[in-house]
């Protein structure tokens, strides 16, 4: 086997030549982060009991939120560091996130308008219809003080918030270089 470095495959050994390597160990944690997230909102209604016993120790939601944050918070400057380009960057993005968004969306408005299942209290009523889809539509909508037409699409607003630091930091320059120093900054005034 040629090895760019010792111990390591070349990238033509790999058998996704052409592609990107997996990371297999990044899945395996959004993996555990999904289930942990799953567990916490089935226990609403199917476990109850255990939710009250296991809320002792700690919230499964909290956790699996804050796996997910820790791994998007290690996978996305490296993804826009690996491609080199913020377009292609925004562009990997929408097509990652906005098709199911605009599904999920679509339907929370079918529920609402035939009244099948009301839409989240606030979500229209207190707002402009047109500022609270343009606000979801930013992915911004939490950050926007507007209420979320599905409660879980909460995480959307910081992770949009995280993408816009990150290329911000990336368009700056050699900025992103010195993220830890930026992140230990950040942390101390947070």
């Amino acid at each position: 086997m040629r090895t760019g470095q010792p111990g390591l495959p070349s990238p033509a050994a790999h058998p996704t030549s052409g592609s990107t390597v997996r990371l297999g160990w990044l899945d395996a944690l959004r993996g555990i982060a999904a289930l942990v997230v799953a567990l916490h909102h089935g226990t609403y209604e199917y476990l109850p009991q255990f939710r009250h016993e296991i809320l002792y120790f700690l919230d499964p939601g909290d956790c699996g939120v804050l796996l997910f944050f820790l791994v998007s918070g290690y996978i996305i400057p490296a993804s826009l560091e690996r491609t080199g380009s913020v377009r292609r960057f925004w562009i990997s993005r929408a097509f990652r996130i906005y098709p199911l968004l605009l599904v999920v969306l679509a339907a929370v408005l079918i529920l609402d308008l035939t009244g099948l299942k009301a839409m989240r209290a606030g979500t229209l009523d207190a707002y402009e219809p047109v500022g609270a889809v343009l606000a979801h539509l930013t992915m911004m909508q939490d950050l926007l003080a507007v209420p979320n037409a599905v409660n879980v699409l909460w995480t959307l607003s910081f992770e949009m918030a995280f993408y816009l630091l990150v290329v911000g930091l990336f368009g700056l320059g050699g900025l992103h270089r010195r993220s830890v120093t930026i992140t230990v900054v950040l942390a101390v005034a947070a």
